[in-house]
């Protein structure tokens, strides 16, 4: 945690210093509004692919594009075309926007024309996202998906043997049975390895659990067929908590500090193709913070995201910003989402960002949602954020060469 909050601040200064050597403070006062604002946009894109940079390591949870859900849902509907990092962009601007027109009302300077056009702007702004996530009239192609809230703490998962963890998927897959589910999800952990079914599965089934390869443990979405008593495929989580799952090497002997045990981080591809579901994108808890991968399996076919999670014994911001971070993977890829987690949150979230269907946080519950499979791709899930870096290139282009010739 400590090491965590220093590399942020260390972040937070660098992009500071970064920044001032783009614009000084007296620029802001002295200088027109245009030559104030196309700097200000390098500094907010910096601090946007900051973020996209920090999200493919392990030392990001949520950023600021998430963070507007649940509060904006209509701002961050921009996601559609901008993704999350332009959304984060557009924030940071507008932060900006608001201390330009603050001082230059504090220092008695003329601030009409850039309060009135900044507040043309916003309106424009949410106009367009909340057209883009306008709910949708027509819900046809559905698929039934059982969840089931274990509520398992991870302190009673040590406690529990496979027998027992047997006994209980085959209740549940009963339960998904009697209501017309064709697929039963688990959360994430819920297996220890060796596992496997006494008697065939009765549903097809994905179940958070452990496995063993090459001496190693890996923390995975583990698919059985119904009718099978192995799982017949898998995804290794690739995302490791640092000191938590994922150890330097050299300490690996002496050290195993997951309360979980996997320490080996799988395949980055988040594309899931398995015969028996429909092909989705298979995020394992916080890996649903790397919105580029998700962004890469929506665009190669998936036609839903399924999050799986273990967020016991965390507080309840945290599970409330992992729904956001769900909420704007959604939005960015117009896609429905399914969220199993052990205590919570597990439901659906619409492919607008809108929760369809919450279960009751700390609580056992089975229950099935209906995922509307499609994949009517955004401008985002096509082109990502290459529209932004394309715009700071040429920016930066003309902010070098042809603005002092101007």
């Amino acid at each position: 945690m400590i090491f965590c909050s220093l590399l942020g601040g260390f972040c937070v200064i660098l992009w500071g210093l970064v920044g001032s050597q783009i614009i000084s403070k007296n620029d802001i006062f002295s200088q027109k509004d245009s030559f104030v604002f196309m700097r200000v946009i390098l500094i907010s894109l910096l601090w946007a692919f900051g973020e996209v940079f920090i999200s493919q390591t392990s030392f990001f949870w949520i950023g600021i594009g998430e963070s507007l859900i649940p509060g904006d849902l209509y701002l961050a509907g921009l996601a559609r075309l901008i993704g999350s990092p332009g959304v984060c962009f557009i924030v940071i601007f507008i932060g900006f926007w608001i201390f330009l027109v603050f001082e230059r009302w504090k220092r008695k300077l003329n601030f009409n024309k850039v309060f009135f056009v900044g507040i043309l702007s916003i309106f424009c702004l949410h106009l367009i996202g909340g057209y883009l996530i306008q709910p949708d009239k027509v819900r046809n192609s559905l698929y039934p998906i059982a969840i089931w809230q274990t509520n398992i703490p991870t302190r009673e998962k040590l406690f529990q043997n496979n027998q027992k963890t047997t006994n209980q998927i085959l209740f549940e897959q009963n339960k998904a049975l009697s209501r017309d589910a064709q697929l039963l999800v688990v959360p994430e952990g819920t297996l220890k390895t060796n596992f496997y079914f006494q008697e065939p599965s009765k549903i097809n089934t994905l179940i958070g659990g452990f496995r063993k390869e090459k001496n190693g443990i890996r923390n995975s979405l583990l698919a059985y067929k119904e009718g099978d008593k192995f799982y017949s495929n898998f995804v290794d989580k690739y995302r490791l908590v640092p000191l938590g799952e994922k150890i330097p090497i050299i300490f690996r002997k002496f050290l195993n500090l997951s309360s979980l045990g996997g320490i080996e981080p799988g395949n980055k591809k988040r594309y899931f193709e398995w015969e028996n579901s429909p092909p989705f994108a298979a995020i394992i808890c916080y890996e649903i913070t790397d919105g580029l991968k998700i962004k890469n399996a929506v665009q190669y076919g998936s036609k839903f995201i399924l999050a799986i999670a273990n967020l016991d014994p965390y507080p309840s911001r945290i599970f409330n910003q992992y729904l956001s971070l769900v909420r704007m993977r959604s939005i960015e890829n117009n896609i429905d989402t399914v969220v199993a987690s052990n205590t919570g949150p597990s439901g659906l979230i619409r492919n607008d960002g809108r929760i369809d269907q919450l279960m009751e946080s700390n609580k056992e519950d089975n229950e099935v949602v209906y995922t509307n499979l499609f994949n009517k791709k955004t401008f985002y899930t096509r082109y990502g954020i290459w529209p932004l870096i394309i715009t700071f290139i040429f920016l930066s282009i003309y902010i070098n060469f042809f603005e002092d010739i101007k």
